[in-house]
């Protein structure tokens, strides 16, 4: 295969923003978003068409949406920071303006194969970190809600690898998904570990609706759930309370119990009276822990945080409706990618897409994924991914 700059581009992105773990992460993200910045400087004329597919259309309106409500609740500089905390789902649109350039992109097989080593070496950091380094929640130099994060994100993704051909090996990626949950076990994170279960579950789901008149399936899916439920109990004996607890305690975090995550509960609180006060532009970046710090200032201020730990939360109080507007649109962007008819009969974009929206979604309701973190960088490269694809599939698109 002769040498192509804007292929080599898509997967220098593709392994930047996938592969590291932990702290890697960040140097990874950072590689991944000069590459498509790269991308829309060399072809971002050329392919301009790009801007006008649905699923760019949501990420600009959702970063113009985020700013329009600016000059409403300005009060200094950080208020001004709040649509670049957007910026790098612009990655998303530089990768797609490689799609005609690539002429050939990695296939869907090529990319699970990505998607599985993630999460198997976040898998085995971890576990090296928790049981011979003795972390109680490991992250590999991240937090471990980071790292709980990328690691389901990257190993839930490696299902795309099943629909990807015919080989019976291709069943080998539903290890991915046990490798991503057998991560958030180890680093303790409940909004992860929830991610990864929903995540999990919607893929095996559409997979069985694909596969399941074939006996290797069937195979694959009892083999499946015995090394998951096995890791699972073998982690869960490793006296993580946190998580062995995550069914009975994974609402605390939205009330007050009395407990630890009543700072949860107060930071939620707070955002919801932000929509209350201010509906439609919220208070801006700057002001995002005023209203928190003012209604709990025993919990809050002692704290120093600097967000509200949820993206709802965050869009809502920093941009009021029109920041929940924003949030939407960019958890849609994905499923816009199936607008067409011949991109919704490629299984590896419609397993991607759904995958790819349920983990952002479920990952924001507790967890802060969007700004410039691995999180939104993996989010925003792998929906890069998915929209070359979907402009392999339709050449006019």
């Amino acid at each position: 295969m002769p040498f192509n700059f804007a292929r080599l581009m898509l997967l220098t992105a593709l392994v930047a923003a996938i592969l590291p773990p932990g702290y890697a992460a960040y140097i990874g993200a950072y590689m991944a978003l000069a590459a498509a910045l790269l991308a829309l400087l060399i072809y971002g004329w050329a392919e301009r068409s790009v801007f006008a597919h649905p699923t760019s259309l949501a990420i600009l309106a959702a970063i113009l949406l985020v700013g329009a409500a600016i000059p409403f609740v300005y009060r200094g500089e950080a208020d001004l920071l709040a649509p670049v905390l957007l910026l790098p789902m612009l990655g998303t649109i530089g990768l797609g303006t490689l799609a005609r350039p690539a002429n050939t992109i990695p296939g869907a097989t090529t990319f699970g194969l990505i998607c599985l080593g993630a999460a198997a070496i976040a898998l085995t950091g971890g576990l090296y970190e928790h049981f011979v380094l003795g972390a109680y929640r490991p992250g590999l130099g991240n937090n471990p809600i980071h790292y709980g994060t990328l690691a389901a994100m990257s190993g839930c993704l490696a299902m795309i690898g099943v629909v990807a051909g015919v080989s019976p090996w291709r069943y080998l990626f539903l290890l991915g998904p046990v490798f991503g949950l057998a991560a958030t076990i180890v680093s303790g994170s409940r909004g992860p570990m929830m991610g990864a279960l929903a995540m999990t579950g919607i893929g095996i789901a559409i997979l069985a609706i694909w596969l399941w008149r074939e006996r290797l399936f069937q195979l694959a899916m009892l083999a499946g759930i015995a090394v998951g439920a096995a890791t699972t109990v073998y982690l869960l004996g490793s006296e993580n309370m946190r998580v062995a607890g995550l069914f009975d305690s994974a609402l605390d975090v939205f009330r007050f119990t009395g407990g630890s995550d009543d700072i949860r509960a107060a930071l939620y609180t707070s955002a919801l009276q932000i929509l209350r006060d201010s509906p439609i532009v919220g208070v801006g970046l700057g002001q995002i822990m005023v209203t928190a710090e003012t209604m709990f200032p025993e919990l809050v201020i002692k704290a120093a945080l600097d967000n509200l730990h949820a993206d709802w939360a965050n869009f809502a109080a920093m941009a009021g409706g029109l920041g929940v507007v924003a949030y939407l649109l960019l958890l849609s962007a994905p499923l816009l990618l199936l607008a067409s008819p011949k991109a919704r009969k490629d299984r590896p974009l419609v397993l991607g897409a759904i995958v790819l929206t349920t983990g952002q979604l479920t990952f924001g309701v507790s967890n802060a994924t969007f700004g410039i973190l691995p999180q939104t960088v993996i989010y925003a490269v792998a929906l890069g991914y998915l929209l070359v694809r979907a402009r392999h599939i339709e050449p006019a698109a």
